[in-house]
C-alpha cells in the first residue's frame, strides 16, 4: 500500500494502520516519501498524514471516561476514593501486556548473542586449520549471530512503536478528561485550582505517560533475565559470578531509593510550576496595566523567586539523573572487575572464551538492571505523583444545572421563578451573597436590577445561569438562556464564528443583527468584514467592538441601541438586564434594586416612585450614580422561549468557512488568529553554544571535556588491559607447560608478581572511569539545569519588555507553550538526552578505535558504512526537524483553547456550548497527534536504518574474523 498523497489531507483521515500492516516489519517505508519531500522544501500542516479513528482524541477520551464514570460511582457505594490507576489499567492494560512480550523476546535474543559469541571465540581459542567441522559449526554460530542482530533491530522498533502509540493514546485521552472537567468546575471548584495548574497538568503532568510506556515492562522482565544470566554466569565462571550478582544486588535498593526521591521531588516541583505558570498566566492576561504602572521589575522578581524555588527542587532530581546515568557508565566495569579479580584470586585462569562471554552478559543485565529497571522505577514515582494530580483534579466538585433551561412543554412560555432564594458563594463565612430574593418574570417582560457595588447582581445572574449554588428556596428557568457577561469574551478567530457561536448562519437573520448592534460600520471598516480574524481575547478589537460581538450573539445592542434591541428584537422574550445606565429604567416591566444581597426595592418604575420614594431619591443622587458607574458596564441575561430539545445545531468546531450560499452557510473550521512562525534548516551552532555557555563557564566547559575524555579513555582502556591480560596469561600458560615437558623447574614467583601488576593497573583504570564518569555527569547536569534557569529567565525579562502589540499578535496559549512545556523539556529531557548523546559517542568511538587497532582490515566496512550513516542523518535530519516544529506550533492551540474557555467559563456554560468547545479542543489535539506521531515515527525510520548499518557491521565483522582464521590470530600473538 503506497502512502496518500500530502496535498490536502486535512479533508482526509489517512488509515496510517493499513501502511504499517503492510511495511512497517521491513523498513517503515511508507514515510520514505514524506521524508522525500521533507528532504525537497519545508513541510507544512497539510503535509501530515490524518490521525487514525482510532487514535481520534474524541475517541479515546470518551472510553477512558466511560470507565473513570464507572470506577466514580462504584467507589461511591463502596465508601472508597476513586482509583485512576485501575481505570488505566482496565482501558489499556491488555494491549499493553501483549507489548511485554516484544520486551520479553528481546531480551532472550541479547542473552542468545552472548552465548553464540563466546562459542565463536572458543573456536578461536581451540583454532585448528584441519577441523573441516568446527568450521562449518562456528558459521552456523556467525550466520546465528547475523540473523539475531537483525531479528533485534526490528523486533525492537516493533517494541518502540506499539508502547510510544500506547503513551500517546493514553497521554490524548487524559488531556480530553481534563478539559471536559475544567468546563464543567463549580466556582468553588475553580477556586481550589489555578489556570496554570490546569495548564501543567495538559503540559508536563499528561507527558508522564509518554514515558513510562517506554521502561515499564522491565519492572518484570529484568528480574527475569538476570536469574537467567545468573545461571549462564555460573555455568561459564561458576560460584566467582556471585560476587558480580552480589554487586548487582547492592544497587537494586538504591535505585529504588532513588525512584522514591524522585517522586519526592517531582511533587514538590510540580508545585512551584503550577504557581509559575499561574502567575505567568496573569502577567500575559494583564501585561497592560503591567507596563502603564511600570510594575515589571515587581512582576519579574516574583516569578523569578519561584522560578529560584522551582530549579532548586529539578537540580535535586538532576543531581538524581547524573548519579542514575553515570552508575548506567560504570556499573558494568564495577561488577566487571570485581568477578575478574574474585576468579583471578581464587586461582582460576582467565580465557578469552569466558572474558567475552561474562563481559557480553553483564553487558545484557547492565543495560536492563542499571538503566531500563531504575527508569522505570523513576517513571513509575513520577507517573504516581501525575496520576494523584490528575485524579484530584477530577474529582473536583462540579456545577450542579438543575434551575438552568428547563424544558418547554407545549405552548408553554419561558419565564424565571426565584421564590426566597438564599445563596453563599462560600457558606464558611457569615454573609450571603443573596439572601429571600423573590422575583417572577415572565415572557415578554424586562427585568432591570440595579443597585451599588457588591449589591449581589452578579451574584443573581449567576444564580440563573446555576453558577451559584442555591441554599435554601427555589429557582426555576424555563427556556434556554444566553448571556451577555460584564467583560466582553470573545475567542480567537473570525468575527462571524465569534456571533455565530457554532449555529448555522442564516444571512437574513444575520445582517439584521449586526445592524441592530451597530456592527456595519465596524464591518465596513475592518480588512475582510466579518471574515476578518481577531486575536486572542479580542486583543486586535477595541473594547466597544468586543462589547457589540458580544452581545450580538443574543441579537442585543449597547448604549443608543440598547432600546431598539432589548425592546425591539427581543421584545418577545424574558429578558434580565444589570446594568448602571438609569435612563433605560422607564422602558422595564420590574426593576429590582439590590443591596448587600437583599431585595431593597422591588417593581415597575411608577410603582416605585409611588411606594419607595427615597429609593427614586436615592436612584436620582449624584453620589450614588457615580457609585453605581463603578459596577459592570452591562450585565445582560435573555431567555429565548425554545424547546430544550431544539439547539442551534452542533458542529465540531467554533469557526465558519466562506460559502456562495446566500442562506444558510456552513460551520467554519479551527482557525486561529495568526499563524505562529517556525524556523527553517539547520539549528545555527551559535544557539547551541549559547545554551551550553549560559550556564557553564569556558573553564566549566575544558573541565567537563577533560573529565569526559580521561573517563571515556579509562573506560575503554580497561576493556583493552583485560584482553591484554588473557593473552599475557596464555603464553604464561603456554610457556610454563613447555618448560615442564623440556624438565625445566617453573616457579610461581614471576607469575605471583604478574598478577598483582594486572589487578593493580586494572583497578587504577576501574577506579577512574568510576570516579570521572560519576564527577562529569554531576557537573554536566548541573551547569545544563542553571543554564536553563538563565534562558528562563532571559525569555521572561524579554517578554515584559516587548511591545504590546507582541501580546496581540500571540495567544496566552503560544506564550504559555514556550514557558510550560518547553521550558520542561530543557529543564529535564535536553540535559538527558546531551549527556546520552556524548556517551554513546565516545564509546562508539572508543570501540572502533580498539577493534582497528587490533584488526585493522575492520576499516574496510567501517568507512562506506560510515558514509551511509551521514548520508541518512542529512536526509533524515531536514525532515525530523520540520516535523518537531510542526509538533510544537501544533501544541500551542492547545493551551490556546483552554484559557480561552477557561475566560469565558460561564458564556460558554450559559450557551450550553460544552459540546462544541469539547469538539474543538479534540480537533486542535488530534492536530497536535498527527505531528507527534510523525515525530515519533520519523526517528523509528531512522533509529531502524542505524541499528541495520550496526547489524551489517556485525555482520562483516563476524564472517570476516572466520575468513582471516589463517592470518594474525590477536588472541594467541603477541
Amino acid at each position: 500500500v503506497s502512502p496518500v498523497s500530502t496535498k490536502a489531507i486535512s479533508n482526509s483521515s489517512v488509515c496510517v494502520t493499513c501502511f504499517l500492516t503492510a511495511s512497517l516489519p521491513v523498513r517503515f517505508s511508507w514515510l520514505t516519501p514524506l521524508l522525500h519531500l521533507g528532504h525537497k522544501r519545508r513541510l507544512e500542516e497539510s503535509d501530515m498524514y490524518g490521525v487514525v479513528p482510532e487514535d481520534r482524541s474524541q475517541t479515546l477520551g470518551e472510553a477512558l471516561q466511560r470507565l473513570w464514570d464507572h470506577e466514580v460511582k462504584k467507589a461511591t457505594k463502596e465508601l472508597r476514593k476513586p482509583n485512576l490507576t485501575s481505570v488505566l489499567i482496565r482501558c489499556y492494560g491488555r494491549s499493553y501486556a501483549a507489548a511485554g512480550l516484544f520486551t520479553f523476546t528481546l531480551e532472550a535474543i541479547k542473552v542468545i548473542q552472548s552465548l553464540l559469541l563466546g562459542k565463536i571465540i572458543l573456536y578461536f581459542e581451540n583454532y585448528d586449520p584441519d577441523d573441516r567441522r568446527s568450521l562449518c559449526t562456528v558459521c552456523v554460530y556467525a550466520a546465528a549471530m547475523s540473523l539475531s542482530a537483525f531479528a533485534l533491530t526490528i523486533l525492537q522498533h516493533l517494541y518502540f512503536y506499539q508502547v510510544q502509540k500506547m503513551g500517546m493514546r493514553i497521554r490524548v485521552a487524559m488531556c480530553h478528561m481534563i478539559y471536559r472537567k475544567a468546563l464543567a468546575l463549580s466556582s468553588e471548584s475553580m477556586g481550589q485550582t489555578t489556570t496554570g495548574q490546569i495548564v501543567n497538568l495538559l503540559s508536563n503532568d499528561v507527558n508522564r505517560f509518554d514515558e513510562i510506556t517506554l521502561n515499564l515492562h522491565y519492572l518484570w522482565v529484568g528480574p527475569l533475565q538476570a536469574m537467567v544470566i545468573v545461571f549462564f554466569l555460573w555455568y561459564e565462571i561458576g560460584p566467582t559470578c556471585l560476587a558480580g550478582v552480589a554487586a548487582v544486588a547492592l544497587m537494586l535498593p538504591v535505585q529504588t531509593w532513588f525512584g522514591k526521591l524522585f517522586g519526592i521531588f517531582r511533587s514538590k516541583t510540580s508545585v512551584f510550576t503550577d504557581n509559575r505558570i499561574r502567575i505567568m498566566n496573569e502577567v500575559v492576561s494583564g501585561v497592560r496595566i503591567i507596563k502603564m504602572y511600570a510594575w515589571e521589575k515587581p512582576f519579574s522578581a516574583l516569578v523569578t523567586e519561584v522560578r529560584r524555588k522551582e530549579i532548586r527542587q529539578i537540580l535535586y532530581s538532576s543531581y538524581l539523573r547524573g548519579l542514575n546515568m553515570a552508575s548506567f557508565f560504570a556499573s558494568s566495569k564495577i561488577i566487571v572487575f570485581i568477578t575478574f579479580t574474585v576468579y583471578a584470586l581464587l586461582g582460576n585462569a582467565i580465557t578469552a572464551s569466558s572474558v567475552f562471554v561474562t563481559v557480553s552478559l553483564y553487558g545484557t543485565i547492565k543495560l536492563t538492571v542499571t538503566l531500563f529497571f531504575p527508569l522505570a522505577v523513576e517513571k513509575v514515582s513520577e507517573t504516581a505523583v501525575s496520576v494523584q494530580r490528575i485524579s484530584s483534579f477530577l474529582l473536583l466538585e462540579e456545577v450542579e444545572r438543575k434551575t438552568s433551561g428547563l424544558p418547554l412543554e407545549g405552548k408553554e412560555e419561558s419565564s424565571i421563578e426565584i421564590e426566597k432564594l438564599t445563596c453563599y458563594w462560600d457558606k464558611s463565612s457569615d454573609a450571603p451573597s443573596l439572601q429571600n430574593v423573590s422575583v417572577s418574570v415572565m415572557s415578554h417582560q424586562l427585568l432591570i436590577v440595579i443597585g451599588p457595588v457588591g449589591a449581589g447582581k452578579s451574584s443573581l445572574l449567576s444564580a440563573i445561569l446555576g453558577e451559584l449554588p442555591q441554599d435554601t428556596g427555589s429557582l426555576k428557568v424555563k427556556g434556554q438562556l444566553t448571556y451577555a457577561s460584564q467583560q466582553p469574551w470573545v475567542f480567537p478567530g473570525t468575527i462571524r464564528s465569534n456571533i455565530l457561536f457554532g449555529r448555522e448562519l442564516n444571512l437574513q437573520r444575520y445582517e439584521k443583527v449586526i445592524r441592530a448592534c451597530a456592527l456595519k460600520k465596524d464591518l465596513e471598516l475592518l480588512p475582510d468584514g466579518d471574515l476578518t480574524l481577531i486575536g486572542d481575547r479580542g486583543a486586535t478589537l477595541s473594547g466597544g467592538q468586543k462589547a457589540r460581538i458580544n452581545l450580538a450573539r443574543h441579537d442585543q445592542e449597547v448604549k443608543q441601541h440598547v432600546s431598539r434591541c432589548i425592546c425591539g428584537l427581543l421584545k418577545n422574550k424574558c429578558r434580565v438586564l444589570v446594568t448602571h445606565q438609569l435612563q433605560h429604567l422607564r422602558a422595564a416591566d420590574q426593576i429590582l434594586v439590590l443591596k448587600e444581597g437583599h431585595v431593597t426595592a422591588q417593581g415597575s418604575y411608577s410603582e416605585l416612585c409611588s411606594s419607595h420614594p427615597d429609593t427614586v431619591s436615592m436612584l436620582r443622587s449624584d453620589e450614588e450614580q457615580e457609585q453605581w458607574a463603578r459596577s459592570a458596564d452591562l450585565d445582560k441575561l435573555s431567555l429565548h422561549s425554545q424547546k430544550m430539545n431544539h439547539s442551534h445545531g452542533s458542529h465540531s468546531s467554533l469557526l465558519l468557512q466562506e460559502s456562495n450560499c446566500t442562506d444558510q452557510l456552513p460551520v467554519e473550521t479551527v482557525c486561529t488568529a495568526a499563524e505562529e512562525s517556525r524556523m527553517e534548516g539547520d539549528v545555527a551552532g551559535h544557539i547551541y553554544l549559547k545554551y551550553f555557555t549560559t550556564g557553564c563557564s569556558i573553564v566549566v566547559l575544558l573541565v567537563i571535556v577533560l573529565l569526559s575524555v580521561v573517563a571515556e579513555v579509562a573506560y575503554i582502556l580497561q576493556d583493552w588491559w583485560l584482553v591484554y591480560w588473557v593473552r599475557e596469561m596464555y603464553f604464561n600458560s603456554t610457556a610454563t607447560a613447555v618448560s615442564i615437558r623440556n624438565g625445566v623447574n617453573a616457579t610461581h614467583s614471576d607469575q605471583e608478581f604478574d598478577l598483582t601488576f594486572y589487578l593493580g593497573v586494572y583497578s587504577g583504570l576501574t577506579a577512574v572511569a568510576v570516579v570521572f564518569g560519576y564527577a562529569r555527569s554531576l557537573v554536566i547536569f548541573h551547569g545544563l539545569v542553571r543554564s536553563a534557569q538563565k534562558l528562563h529567565n532571559h525569555m521572561f525579562s524579554a517578554v515584559l519588555r516587548t511591545p504590546v502589540a507582541f501580546f496581540d499578535a500571540n495567544p496566552i496559549g503560544r506564550i504559555l507553550n514556550r514557558f510550560s512545556k518547553d521550558i520542561s523539556q530543557m529543564d529535564s529531557m535536553l540535559p538527558i538526552t546531551f549527556v546520552d548523546f556524548y556517551q554513546l559517542f565516545l564509546q562508539n568511538v572508543g570501540v572502533v578505535a580498539v577493534a582497528a587497532s587490533v584488526i585493522p582490515l575492520i576499516l574496510i566496512p567501517v568507512v562506506p558504512l560510515l558514509f551511509i550513516f551521514l548520508y541518512l542523518r542529512r536526509f533524515y535530519l531536514s525532515t525530523s526537524r520540520d516535523v518537531k516544529r510542526l509538533e510544537s506550533t501544533t501544541r500551542s492551540p492547545v493551551f490556546s483553547h483552554l484559557s480561552s474557555s477557561l475566560q469565558g467559563l460561564w458564556t460558554i456554560r450559559a450557551f450550553r456550548a460544552e459540546e462544541r468547545l469539547r469538539k474543538s479542543f479534540d480537533a486542535h489535539q488530534d492536530l497536535h497527534s498527527e505531528a507527534w506521531f510523525l515525530f515519533l515515527m520519523t526517528s523509528r525510520w531512522f533509529a531502524l536504518r542505524l541499528d541495520s548499518i550496526c547489524s551489517l557491521f556485525i555482520t562483516f565483522t563476524t564472517f570476516g574474523c572466520i575468513l582471516l582464521r589463517d592470518g594474525e590470530n590477536p588472541l594467541t600473538t603477541r
